[in-house]
């Protein structure tokens, strides 16, 4: 079994659980709040829940992956794997889960990525500079669905984000 580098990471969302959960179980619409995902929609029956599949086109190499949730505990959190990369060389897993929590008013958003690399150079490589990377589009993530689930913004790449709410929890 590869070695596997999980980042886990949160943001306070100024609006109640169960709107920010239904920003999230709007599964097909990943892009809205995912300043890397230039494009993406459902390609299974479903529209959510466990099964459910869809199509995402990156704004990086004109990469692009199809993802499956594999964990879906309504109104608590989704766990979402990909399934196929294209032009994305090198990353031989990787999955998602996001889960919400209320406190007070308000719902953190947690974050949990993980993934392994297809063989040792790739290992190298991200050591040195794919878990930064990585880091920092886990934080893009968070900081683009806070900016869509609070003011309703659809983020891009060029999308000015604040980063600084995000804590890191590992």
């Amino acid at each position: 079994m590869r070695k596997k580098t999980t980042f886990k990471k949160s943001i306070e969302i100024k609006e109640e659980k169960s709107n920010v959960w239904l920003k999230l179980a709007d599964f097909g619409n990943v892009c809205h709040g995912h300043p890397s995902v230039t494009k993406s929609f459902i390609t299974s029956k479903q529209k959510e829940g466990i099964g459910a599949t869809r199509h995402c086109d990156f704004n990086m190499m004109n990469a692009s992956a199809e993802e499956r949730v594999t964990v879906w505990n309504e109104g608590k959190n989704i766990t979402i794997e990909v399934v196929e990369l294209k032009k994305m060389p090198g990353i031989l897993t990787m999955q998602m889960d996001l889960s919400v929590e209320s406190k007070g008013q308000n719902t953190v958003l947690t974050a949990t990525m993980t993934y392994s690399m297809k063989n040792v150079m790739f290992d190298i490589m991200n050591s040195i500079m794919m878990k930064k990377m990585n880091s920092k589009l886990l934080n893009g993530i968070l900081a683009g669905h806070k900016l869509y689930i609070e003011k309703n913004v659809i983020v891009d790449d060029k999308t000015a984000l604040d980063f600084s709410p995000i804590v890191s929890l590992n």
